[in-house]
């Protein structure tokens, strides 16, 4: 895969994720998530690999499938507010519809993490050995970042601490 398709496909797939991430987890988390779940993490840096072309074609699948089920999730999540709404507004709102509601939305996110985290480990299966060790470096390089951020964060904590006390 060339170098421009390779950073267009991981930039798609990067999109894609930002928005199943915050699709998913707006009623578990108040406000979102940021930086989406792990396993979309990985399919991104997957993504940004030299893929060949049943590979990218495997990931190219997986973000149809995403795509079409949030936009699926959007409509359902539209229908269920304007029920919701409805309810209240006539002041007949059951616990028991608003939890069925709660269980049902859950059990599908749980399945959609199951079938998304399947389809990625299924692609990094199939990953040549440059490939892995194109991987590993950029997760190490990813740690490093991280690790970076937190100690200059730590230090900034220590800092704001220092000067709350008066000192």
């Amino acid at each position: 895969m060339s170098a421009l398709r390779t950073t267009l496909f991981a930039a798609g797939f990067m999109a894609l994720g930002a928005l199943a991430a915050t699709t998913t987890s707006a009623l578990a988390r108040p406000g979102g998530d940021h930086g989406g779940p792990p396993v979309l993490k990985f399919g991104q840096l997957l993504a940004s690999l030299d893929l060949d072309e049943t590979q990218e074609a495997a990931l190219l699948d997986l973000r149809e499938d995403l795509h079409d089920e949030m936009k699926a999730s959007h409509t359902d999540r539209r229908d269920e507010l304007k029920t919701l709404a409805e309810g209240i507004k006539s002041g007949n709102v059951g616990r028991a519809a608003i939890h069925s509601v709660i269980d049902a939305e859950s059990a599908a996110r749980t399945e959609l993490a199951h079938r998304v985290t399947d389809q990625v480990l299924d692609v990094y299966d199939t990953l040549t050995p440059e490939q892995h060790a194109a991987l590993v470096s950029r997760l190490e390089t990813i740690e490093a970042r991280h690790d970076e951020m937190r100690e200059r964060k730590q230090g900034e904590d220590g800092d704001s601490s220092r000067r709350h006390r008066g000192h």
